[in-house]
């Protein structure tokens, strides 16, 4: 776990389950902050100080920002760096002052700047979706799956008479049942400019992705939906004792 030593918009306390390495960074966590305290209206760029890391500068990744507005829990994404080797940056994007309850998400992986490496996928599973709502299909479903860390991405279209407020689960077929992790679930929406995209919180967990239920909004609104996240893997205690 990182434990920030502070920050220069007037969050209170962040910490991250990390998987840390020279050539890639994944960070997973989520904190709330005050829009409206003078550190955060003064900061051009938001930084959060952590104790060394191996990377000293990234290229840019996204984390979500999530918020409450007149359509429920929406978000966008921001931009987010690695600056040196003790600060993380996020844009501090404008958006409407009075949306409020707003936090930070990182589900992020941040790879390092200036250095030419080879690309390789190792890990690719044979994600598929199995156990869907009669009436949303699998559009795309891809994921890696390493020792400490597991990327997930799948797109879901068809919401066609879909009840508003049902949970469901999914099974997340070849995907390990022990990654457990609360997920961002997102509605791509092309109505809401300004706005942003619906945001539902979700699990991941024992093989399945689990939904509370879908908003009528977020029905109403949805063209399609997603989800993509890298995830820090846990170690099994079981597997310790």
């Amino acid at each position: 776990m990182i434990v920030s030593t502070g920050n220069n918009f007037g969050a209170g306390h962040i910490e991250f389950k990390e998987y840390l390495s020279d050539n890639m960074i994944i960070l997973n966590g989520r904190f709330a902050f005050d829009c409206t305290k003078e550190e955060y209206l003064n900061a051009d760029v938001l930084e959060i100080y952590v104790p060394e890391l191996p990377m000293k500068r990234s290229l840019e990744t996204a984390v979500f920002l999530t918020y409450e507005n007149t359509y429920g829990r929406m978000g966008t994404i921001v931009k987010s760096w690695i600056k040196n080797k003790t600060t993380i940056c996020l844009e501090n994007l404008e958006i409407n002052s009075r949306y409020g309850s707003r936090e930070f998400w990182f589900m992020c992986a941040y790879l390092p700047k200036g250095q030419r490496n080879t690309f390789e996928v190792e890990g690719q599973v044979d994600l598929h979706l199995d156990n869907l709502p009669w009436n949303f299909r699998e559009e795309h479903a891809w994921a890696v799956v390493r020792e400490k860390w597991a990327y997930l991405c799948f797109v879901i279209e068809g919401f066609y008479q879909a009840e508003p407020d049902t949970p469901f689960a999914i099974d997340l077929v070849n995907f390990p049942a022990d990654i457990i992790s609360e997920v961002p679930y997102v509605a791509q929406t092309t109505n809401k400019s300004g706005f942003g995209s619906h945001f539902i919180n979700c699990m991941v967990s024992e093989g399945k992705f689990s939904n509370p239920g879908c908003t009528e909004q977020f029905l109403k609104d949805a063209s399609s939906s997603f989800v993509k996240v890298f995830i820090v893997r846990e170690l099994c205690q079981r597997c310790l004792t």
